[in-house]
């Protein structure tokens, strides 16, 4: 099971949706979130970071060294990368507000389901590909992964 946590970045005027693999790794993982607002004047430390796209998620690498060998690794081998890319504390989706935005979309398309099941199975093909490209140019770190696996 994972578990979902919502998170407000420095400044208060973004919130991030986040899930933590197998719920590993507690709440107290994430530091700080950083917006692209706020993470401006951040020094970056990729000892405890990670950039994606203008945001910054900071995580509490002592904490995660507890959790270390529930992750089956030594807690040399945690890495703020490896923390994020491997879902152990990542982006609910491929972006920090996509559960949202997606739902948004989403829901357009729910209109077509109640009289063309068929057409509605193809256009929410469409619009995940379509959908993961276009966050990809946009340089989301996600969606990098998934579109080109």
């Amino acid at each position: 099971m994972c578990m979902a946590i919502e998170k407000e970045c420095a400044c208060g005027k973004e919130a991030a949706r986040l899930h933590h693999l197998n719920s590993i790794l507690p709440y107290e993982t994430v530091k700080t979130i950083y917006c692209p607002s706020c993470s401006e004047d951040v020094g970056f430390n990729a000892g405890t970071m990670i950039r994606d796209n203008g945001w910054i998620i900071e995580y509490d690498m002592e904490v995660v060294s507890l959790y270390a060998a529930k992750m089956g690794l030594s807690k040399e081998a945690v890495t703020p990368d490896l923390i994020f890319d491997e879902g152990y504390s990542t982006w609910q989706g491929f972006t920090p507000t996509d559960l949202h935005q997606a739902n948004k979309e989403k829901e357009a398309l729910a209109q077509v389901a109640k009289t063309d099941k068929a057409k509605y199975l193809q256009m929410i093909r469409e619009w995940s590909i379509s959908r993961a490209r276009k966050l990809q140019e946009e340089g989301w770190r996600k969606a990098r992964e998934t579109v080109d696996a």
